[in-house]
């Protein structure tokens, strides 16, 4: 009780003025459960609409490549030798920003997700908003900038220009011929980063070799083919005219296994001294990836994604493994 005292209970039983106390006591304690009821019920639609909301957001980030490039980025610059807070900071920023390019396209593609009745999708799906994403996309993008930079101004710019075409890619080269230019300069910007980033004891900043960033932009390529192979019917029909699309499936699987093999290749024989077994066995391996995609391209359509991963990740730990990727040479 607030805002008045209580009778006391002879005044009450006398008919009094405290007689309609225990009947407003009675309307309260009737009340009070359908209050709590009504509360409850909100508290619990609120719960369950963040909650939807959130399984939205981590539909639409993209948390298959999200999560592949933030790890294959983070153990590359953590065998580079940047230690355990550079190592971690560098997750950090790559994370915000696959997040934010990841939104970004979900956002920038709901209308002709719709269209062609992705339900898959979550935005077309319900479980969240366009206007969600699109602001999510924009609050992980202001996160990256900060984390990137402190990763060092140099190798900081690197990856916020790398974020910045995927971004490109979304907005606008997506649906032209050059759609591989963004993927082939963000995965050539991971070599000039983890450069510009290692520790180097007060040296200048050296550029990474020559054909460490080419390998790089190559395994770009290809992941942008793997990466659209299964969705190409579907974007043809709404309109989207990328490269790979203009090539159509079937020359994109046949394609597919190029860029991966050129780029391990590379690996292996553009490093001075001599290819040691290590090195040919690693461009086995991509061998094997490459087949294996090719060949469960047509009955499992994310094989390609897969093998795709599977053989960068064997060309990172190359990467890492080979004297002058972070240096000239």
């Amino acid at each position: 009780m607030t805002g008045s005292p209580e009778l006391p209970d002879d005044a009450a039983a006398d008919g009094g003025a405290g007689a309609a106390v225990p009947v407003r006591g009675a309307r309260r304690a009737g009340s009070a459960p359908a209050d709590v009821a009504g509360i409850s019920s909100e508290a619990a639609a609120g719960v369950a609409g963040a909650a939807r909301t959130a399984a939205g957001l981590a539909r639409a980030c993209h948390p298959g490549p999200a999560a592949a490039v933030t790890t294959l980025v983070t153990v590359l610059v953590a065998v580079a030798g940047w230690g355990p807070a550079g190592t971690a900071l560098t997750a950090l920023a790559v994370l915000t920003g696959q997040l934010s390019v990841g939104w970004c396209n979900d956002a920038v593609d709901a209308a002709r997700d719709a269209a062609a009745g992705r339900t898959s999708k979550p935005i077309v799906a319900g479980l969240v908003s366009a206007r969600t994403v699109r602001v999510a996309a924009f609050a992980a993008l202001a996160a990256c900038v900060p984390l990137s930079l402190a990763c060092g101004v140099v190798a900081g710019a690197t990856h916020v220009v790398a974020v910045a075409a995927a971004w490109v890619y979304n907005l606008w080269l997506k649906g032209t011929a050059a759609s591989w230019a963004p993927y082939a300069a963000g995965f050539g910007a991971v070599p000039v980063f983890v450069a510009a980033g290692t520790p180097r004891h007060g040296l200048p900043v050296s550029p990474p070799a020559w054909w460490a960033v080419l390998a790089a932009a190559l395994l770009g390529c290809a992941a942008h083919l793997a990466n659209v192979l299964p969705d190409i019917e579907t974007d043809v029909a709404t309109g989207v005219r990328g490269w790979p699309q203009r090539l159509g499936p079937a020359r994109v699987r046949v394609l597919l296994p190029l860029p991966l093999l050129a780029a391990s290749a590379l690996l292996v024989v553009a490093p001075p001294g001599p290819a040691g077994p290590v090195r040919w066995l690693a461009l086995a391996g991509v061998a094997a990836c490459a087949a294996a995609g090719l060949l469960l391209a047509r009955r499992v359509p994310v094989a390609p994604f897969a093998a795709a991963i599977g053989a960068a990740g064997i060309d990172v730990l190359l990467l890492a493994a080979t004297p002058g990727v972070v240096t000239g040479g």
